[in-house]
């Protein structure tokens, strides 16, 4: 007997092996295998089958009936065709169905039969297999349902839809575009767009399809396409393997030229406040949630659309809700509402903002959204307050300059008679209240010379100042003013000196204490301490301040203190909180003029009830430097020897105190109301004339021409002019005609003849 050729187990698997390969794919893949034994009809399954329809194995395959029972009523039909095809036809059958199973669900398989033939080409068996395609035909059909629903959205959409793909070759169009074009489907979709409708070759239109294609880039345009007499309007927007078309024929609104207009206007409209990026956009629903949230809020607030998005708009811009309430009741009542109010920002910032809401109505017309467009207007409204403020400020130079003249001329003759009345030897308590009068007098004309000084900025004279002594002063200027129920207390430490001017310096300090003086009108207690600081340089960013060393003057009252909203505002122009006719609102504005042109800071603190601390800092002179005391000349001025003297002005008063005076000292004088007769006096006494004192601003003829006519016809005679108002333009046209003194009004009786002196002097 000849041996059998051996095998290589080693590769090939053994039946069991293939068995349990079969076993582990079908569960697998969720199919089994199954059997009919013809013509006994007998059933055959695997347990993967069994597995698969849920039930048990034990029993065995059901009846060929009931296995059939186990499709649905209208399935049962195909099944037996099925069969009848793989006994009778002897040809493969492969068709999908539903089975229900044991628990009555639902499957979708593919099934398979394969008949079986004997040598005699009889069928003995039909065998296959059931497939469980349940998720494939779900995802299929979900794949086509949803086809099948944009094709339909898009179908109903009268506009035109289409894809082009990389070649420009229409891949879809919806029905619109079909019904227009009216082309065959081989021609549509296998031409490029150029070739169907050439006037697109060129165009703003081609221009958005090139850079949504080329740089992905969406874009808008119109193009007249004669070939169909219509103009199109389309969006272009860049896909996935080319790019998506939305086009609508506008033909009519370009023929109705005045919608059209309206139509383009309120589109160029919505760009802007789309792109401005200063506006916030943004769409509340009528409670007030935020809907809507555009770019430009984002950059406004602070707040990102992702935060800002379903919140109430009154808990997100707003300090106090309640500033919200009547515009929004205005809103909902009117439809719109036009305004500006205080809105913040995510960090606080408080904004000033312009306003403009509407309400969205559905399409029964009922209100169902709000639309808000915001404009950030504060750094607007902060120019146009500082305009109005330098507006203001140079109404008041010119009102200053108007009156300084006028109070001036009223403030000589009382400096002038109250100095003529303590040459008479008066009594002590007579000669303290004539000093009285002078200081007065004095500070009345400094007054003036501050407002001037604000108007026309404050750079004053700048020379080495003794602080020590300035505070005296202030003492003595301020204490006779205080009520007794005020206790005074000073706290004077060291106290270098400063270089800047000490009038202004001393006007500082006399605004502070007045305003404390008038915070406590029922008593309380003033403070005035002095002493030094040092600003490092990493104090420069909070205070302002360059490092270095700094005088300190602190005035601090018990008085009836300020709330945070006035604090902001104190230093503001024209801002008081007295009583009219009770505080210009100058005072602390100047204030902080002449103190931060020193280089130096003035700050306030203060609470309701709690009384007010302001703070100066002013920076030490350099060292080396030498303090000059200021003195008054002490030498005795020289009389006059009979020189006569011409004194023009308008004011009576002041002519006759200059006569007085003048006459007292030597001199002899002639008078005269004004140019035209101060120029008939010359003719008069020309030869003998030495001297003419001229007011600046008279009527008929100025001081300027009276300078001129003497420079001309009598140039021997000295010229002295006087003004009311320090800075007058005239007086740069006096000096052109040789004026070399001047005497600024109100001036005292020892600054006139030492004057006249002087120019008697030099003209001799």
């Amino acid at each position: 007997m000849a041996s059998e050729p051996p095998h290589d187990r080693s590769i090939a698997p053994t039946p069991a092996d293939d068995a349990d390969l079969v076993r582990l794919a079908g569960r697998i893949a969720r199919f089994g295998g199954w059997s009919i034994e013809i013509p006994s009809g007998e059933l055959y399954w695997t347990s993967e089958l069994f597995s698969l329809f849920g039930y048990e194995s034990e029993g065995g395959a059901p009846p060929l009936d009931v296995a059939i029972g186990m499709y649905p009523d209208d399935q049962r039909p195909m099944i037996e065709a099925a069969m009848n095809r793989n006994i009778v036809e002897k040809v493969t059958t492969d068709l999908e169905s539903i089975v229900v199973d044991r628990e009555g669900r639902e499957i979708r398989v593919r099934i398979i039969g394969v008949p079986v033939l004997d040598e005699a080409g009889a069928v003995v068996r039909v065998q296959g297999a059931i497939y469980d395609i349940t998720e494939i035909v779900t995802e299929r059909e979900n794949r086509i349902a949803a086809q099948e629903s944009l094709q339909r959205t898009l179908d109903y959409i009268p506009d035109f839809v289409f894809f082009i793909d990389e070649h420009w070759r229409i891949t879809f169009a919806n029905r619109a575009l079909l019904a227009f074009l009216d082309l065959p489907a081989e021609r549509l979709y296998s031409e490029p767009i150029w070739s169907i409708v050439p006037e697109l070759a060129a165009g703003p239109f081609t221009n958005g399809l090139q850079r949504a294609m080329n740089e992905r880039t969406s874009s808008t345009a119109r193009a007249r396409v004669e070939q169909y007499g219509i103009t199109l309007e389309g969006t272009v927007h860049p896909v996935e393997n080319g790019i998506a078309v939305f086009a609508r024929d506008v033909t009519d609104e370009v023929e109705r030229q005045r919608e059209m207009d309206a139509v383009a206007a309120v589109a160029r409209e919505q760009a802007a406040l789309i792109e401005a990026s200063t506006e916030a956009m943004l769409i509340e629903d009528l409670d007030n949630v935020v809907l809507y949230w555009n770019q430009g809020a984002e950059q406004l607030y602070g707040w990102s659309s992702e935060e800002a998005v379903g919140r109430n708009i009154r808990e997100l811009i707003y300090a106090d809700p309640a500033d919200f309430e009547g515009p929004g009741a205005e809103l909902l009542r009117d439809g719109r509402w036009f305004g500006e109010l205080t809105q913040r920002t995510k960090d606080g910032r408080a904004l000033i903002i312009e306003c403009r809401w509407q309400v969205v109505l559905d399409a029964e017309g009922r209100p169902a959204k709000i639309f808000v467009v915001n404009s950030d207007v504060t750094e607007l409204r902060r120019q146009q307050q500082a305009l109005s403020r330098a507006q203001r400020t140079e109404s008041l130079g010119t009102l200053a300059g108007g009156i300084a003249h006028d109070l001036n001329n009223v403030l000589t003759p009382l400096l002038m008679s109250v100095q003529l009345l303590k040459t008479q030897s008066p009594a002590p308590d007579q000669l303290a209240l004539l000093e009285g009068m002078e200081a007065a007098v004095r500070r009345g004309a400094d007054m003036v010379d501050q407002v001037l000084s604000f108007a026309r900025g404050v750079d004053g004279v700048r020379e080495l100042v003794d602080l020590a002594q300035v505070v005296r002063e202030l003492f003595r200027i301020t204490l006779p003013t205080i009520s007794p129920s005020i206790t005074v207390t000073q706290r004077i430490g060291e106290l270098p000196a400063i270089l800047g001017d000490r009038t202004q310096i001393l006007q500082v300090l006399l605004n502070l204490v007045a305003n404390a003086r008038d915070s406590m009108p029922e008593g309380g207690e003033l403070t005035i301490s002095t002493g030094r600081q040092t600003v490092i340089a990493s104090g420069r960013a909070s205070t302002g301040l360059a490092p270095g060393e700094y005088a300190v003057i602190t005035v601090d009252d018990t008085g009836t203190g300020m709330t945070g909203e006035v604090l902001d505002r104190i230093f503001e122009p024209f801002f008081t909180t007295k009583q009219l006719g009770r505080g210009t609102g100058l005072g602390l504005a100047n204030t902080q003029a002449i103190v931060e042109s020193h280089g130096g800071a003035i700050t306030a603190h203060s609470a309701p009830g709690a009384g007010s601390r302001f703070i100066v800092l002013l920076p030490v002179a350099q060292d080396g430097a030498v303090l000059v005391p200021q003195q008054e000349p002490t030498d005795p001025v020289a009389r006059g020897a009979g020189e006569l003297v011409l004194v023009v002005d308008d004011e009576a008063s002041i002519r006759d105190l200059m006569r007085q005076a003048l006459e007292a000292h030597g001199y002899r004088v002639v008078e005269a109301a004004h140019g035209l007769e101060a120029v008939e006096m010359l003719e008069r006494h020309a030869e003998e004339m030495a001297v003419v004192i001229t007011d600046v601003i008279m009527p008929m003829m100025d001081g300027a021409a009276v300078a001129a006519h003497i420079a001309e016809r009598y140039p021997h005679v000295a010229v002295i002019a006087a003004s009311g108002f320090p800075g007058a333009g005239g007086l740069a046209e006096l000096s052109a005609h040789g004026v070399r003194h001047t005497l600024a009004k109100p001036f005292t009786t020892e600054s006139l003849l030492r004057t006249v002196r002087a120019a008697v002097t030099r003209s001799a």
